[in-house]
């Protein structure tokens, strides 16, 4: 996991060009080592596009009152997750590795 999330921290580095507190990143803890929150905003970040994929699928066809804890139902059915397929994927690589990056 430290992998993608520096990552994530080196491409919000370079996006910003400022420092930046890499301590501020959360994983979820449903999409766990894959969709990251950064303040408001959230990041699906993957070294495999399979892997990616799959997890879209995943997000794309889940219904929210069976598969979501109560608590975190009204996140995951936020519309910027209903529309995850139009996202841009964005490619980074850090030390050596391409990343794949999706910000919702």
């Amino acid at each position: 996991m430290s992998e993608r999330l520096s990552a994530l921290g080196l491409y919000l580095v370079e996006q910003t060009g400022k420092n930046f507190n890499f301590k501020v990143i959360k994983s979820d803890p449903i999409y766990y080592n894959i969709l990251f929150s950064v303040g408001s905003d959230d990041y699906l970040v993957s070294d495999d596009i399979q892997e990616l994929n799959a997890t879209i699928e995943l997000m794309s066809h889940r219904l929210a009152h069976k598969d979501y804890p109560p608590k975190q139902v009204k996140k995951y059915t936020h519309r910027k997750f209903e529309k995850i397929h139009k996202k841009k994927q964005i490619n980074f690589t850090s030390k050596g590795t391409r990343f794949i990056i999706i910000k919702l």
